[in-house]
């Protein structure tokens, strides 16, 4: 009688605000709000900015005017072109695309044509031709403003995991969309560095996964394919769903995702006379080091193996680990969630470099875990909010479109949250309760805003990048890997202890 009055009684977790059902059209209202917080917020510091834009805004217009040869040209005629506006590097194809056909529909700039004929034989004039448009037509700030759009990307992307966990329709959906739409490293993408590629590639690659668990294999195969094509660090969230897949969808979710990265690399490679290799292998990121990897001094070759190829190989090693001992378990949500997340964040290991938008995957994937299982982890909100101040922190540091009293109103307002954790440590040591995590976390927060004479206080990276990626990489791996392997756990132990059917004694005539 105990136990079934036990089974009947409503769970605190079910019984919370979270768990409250929405109408269709609130929930598609839920996302549109998460839109606006997201521009909004945006906007609010200080707007997209320039950054590594070169990288992008070059492709993106020769592909508005139909130029697809020079949508990567070569890199020359750069002197006469400002430092600011110069590229260096270019992005692989699929976000210049996407932007280059807004781009047209908007009819950027088209009151000013751009002649192929300007653009010099076998584009070698292309970049100093293009640049001379966009100054003479003032487009750059709106093609700038198409970023927007990728975030959009990220946010939908976020939603279709939700509903395909089981999570859609309910307060918890709009209310994890719009902590996604203000995290720092998610920002960071646009009012810091302009890194927007990053915003979608994720989002198609979360779009891929809620296809996963939908049992769509084409559409999960051309989601991913895209978002490989998007961002190269995406193809640990393919080494590892590819092993997940079951048998019987596997060829068709690997022949989507050949196609999607054929049709949209092959057409620019023979275009641009294979000049888009670099793009497409390498990707965008010039090597400005300070990580780990970076201090070991790890000559070119086995450096490029170690960055590039060993987190795929882990991943692919993690994602048939993982199917080998749970089997098509594996396509529980939860179990999903936390495998993806965990090959994004096996990427930080090994990288030369450390942004603040290089954390935009795995907080994500932090966030969508949480929201998944239902349970919120106070450990993951100390995580997302430490690494918010402390590390490459409030969104518009460093950036000229914000004005220096903003940043430093902004670096108060972080202080102030750090001093009332410190209070709530010392109220707990008074009540002779030891807070070690919050403790720990008061001590990092404190380390971004010790004053080194010397250091503006506006730079706010008074200490070294390998100290912060020890800080914030093997702990966040932890906080996104712990549920997959208590799921595992689960998993082996409902087989341990399953016991098979005995046969019935046969009956006397």
């Amino acid at each position: 009688m105990g136990d079934s009055a036990r089974e009947n009684r409503p769970s605190l977790r079910g019984a919370t605000l979270m768990e409250i059902r929405l109408r269709p059209l609130m929930g598609f209202a839920g996302i549109l709000v998460a839109i606006a917080v997201f521009i909004g917020v945006v906007a609010l510091l200080g707007g997209v900015v320039v950054g590594d834009s070169s990288a992008t805004l070059y492709s993106t217009w020769a592909i508005e005017h139909g130029q697809f040869a020079c949508a990567y040209a070569p890199f020359t005629h750069l002197a006469q072109i400002p430092l600011i506006a110069r590229p260096d590097t270019n992005i692989t194809p699929f976000y210049p695309l996407v932007s280059g056909a807004i781009a047209a529909l908007a009819g950027l700039g088209h009151q000013y044509p751009l002649s192929s004929a300007s653009l010099g034989p076998n584009c070698s004039h292309a970049y100093l031709s293009i640049f001379h448009w966009s100054v003479s037509s003032g487009v750059a700030i709106r093609t700038l403003q198409i970023g927007y759009f990728a975030g959009v990307v990220l946010l939908f992307g976020a939603d279709l995991l939700l509903r395909a966990s089981g999570r859609g329709r309910r307060l918890v959906e709009p209310v994890t969309l719009v902590v996604i739409a203000t995290l720092a490293p998610v920002l960071a993408a646009l009012v810091q560095y302009f890194h927007p590629q990053d915003l979608m590639a994720m989002g198609l690659a979360l779009g891929g996964v809620a296809a996963v668990l939908r049992e769509r294999w084409l559409l999960a195969g051309v989601l991913i394919g895209l978002a490989v094509v998007t961002q190269q660090y995406t193809l640990l969230i393919l080494a590892a769903a590819f092993f997940v897949v079951p048998s019987r969808g596997r060829w068709r979710f690997s022949i989507a995702v050949v196609l999607a990265v054929v049709l949209i690399d092959v057409p620019f490679l023979i275009a641009s006379s294979g000049r888009a290799i670099h793009a497409i292998v390498n990707g965008s990121a010039p090597s400005f080091g300070g990580t780990v990897l970076w201090e070991l001094h790890v000559p070119a070759f086995p450096l490029f193996l170690l960055a590039r190829i060993l987190p795929i190989a882990i991943a692919a090693i993690l994602g048939w680990y993982v199917h080998r001992r749970s089997g098509d378990q594996t396509l529980d949500p939860i179990m999903m969630v936390s495998l993806i997340g965990t090959a994004v964040g096996v990427r930080l290991v090994f990288e030369v470099n450390l942004w603040g938008y290089y954390f935009m995957a795995l907080a994500v994937s932090l966030v969508l875990l949480e929201a998944v299982r239902g349970h919120v982890r106070v450990y993951v909100v100390g995580w997302i909010l430490a690494l918010t101040m402390a590390f490459d922190p409030i969104p518009g540091v460093l950036q000229s479109n914000v004005r220096a009293s903003d940043i430093y109103a902004q670096l108060d307002l972080a202080k102030i949250v750090v001093g009332a954790v410190a209070l709530y440590v010392l109220v707990s040591l008074v009540r002779r309760r030891v807070r070690w995590f919050w403790i720990g976390w008061v001590i990092v927060c404190a380390l971004a805003f010790v004053h080194i004479p010397g250091i503006d206080v506006l730079q706010h990276h008074p200490w070294p990048r390998w100290l912060w990626q020890i800080l914030f990489v093997p702990s966040g791996l932890v906080l996104v890997a712990q549920p997959l392997a208590a799921a595992m756990r689960a998993s082996r132990r409902s087989t341990a202890y399953a016991v098979e059917p005995v046969p019935e004694a046969p009956v006397a005539p």
